[in-house]
């Protein structure tokens, strides 16, 4: 049986909704029409059953951070 690292565990939309202190609204926007959208990539079992892959989540909270 293979280990699942943190990295690579699934989130739920609301877990990923918390960890950028937005809600899940605004998610599904994102997920829409944000320009890194495709970074975020959620991972479709059903249209009700949806998970996001913990380092895309990662990898998007990196390229939209802000440098000043």
């Amino acid at each position: 049986m293979q280990q699942t690292t943190t990295e690579d565990a699934l989130l739920t939309p609301e877990q990923v909704s918390e960890m950028m202190g937005i809600t899940p609204k605004t998610l599904r926007q994102w997920n829409q029409s944000h320009r890194h959208r495709h970074l975020l990539a959620p991972i479709r079992f059903t249209h009700k059953l949806v998970r996001y892959e913990r380092r895309n989540v990662l990898a998007f909270i990196e390229k939209c951070r802000s440098t000043y």
